[in-house]
């Protein structure tokens, strides 16, 4: 009982400790971390990481299709890379400088859960 309620927190401790940068950057909301954090503690990290970044591919789908019929996506591309060339070149954390933007904010719980329904179904067909 001990191992298993020490593995749940060093779980969703080192899920956090992954994303604590973006959150640094303001490139990904505090409750976002903490839902990941829950998926690979509660899951374990192979399945909760398998969770986690389908939604990432999922919102990253949907934004690039977003961008692209918006007709923005070589703006928000040349915006990441100076962003990231500046990071680089500095040496120091910095806020992404389109987090105000609202048509730019995007909420990962809608696409945690469609991860969730993928490994779902993963499991069901196993």
């Amino acid at each position: 009982m001990l191992w298993g309620a020490f593995g749940f927190m060093v779980r969703g401790f080192a899920v956090c400790a992954i994303f604590y940068v973006l959150y640094l950057c303001r490139m990904l909301g505090a409750g976002d971390i903490k839902l990941m954090a829950l998926c690979a503690a509660i899951l374990g990290m192979e399945d909760g990481l398998i969770i986690i970044f389908s939604g990432f591919l999922l919102a990253a789908v949907n934004g690039a299709c977003t961008l692209i019929r918006e007709g923005l996506l070589w703006e928000k591309m040349a915006r990441i890379s100076r962003f990231m060339i500046q990071w680089g070149y500095d040496g120091k954390l910095r806020e992404y400088p389109g987090r105000t933007e609202k048509s730019s904010r995007i909420s990962m719980g809608p696409y945690l859960f469609a991860g969730y329904c993928i490994w779902l179904l993963q499991v069901w067909a196993m």
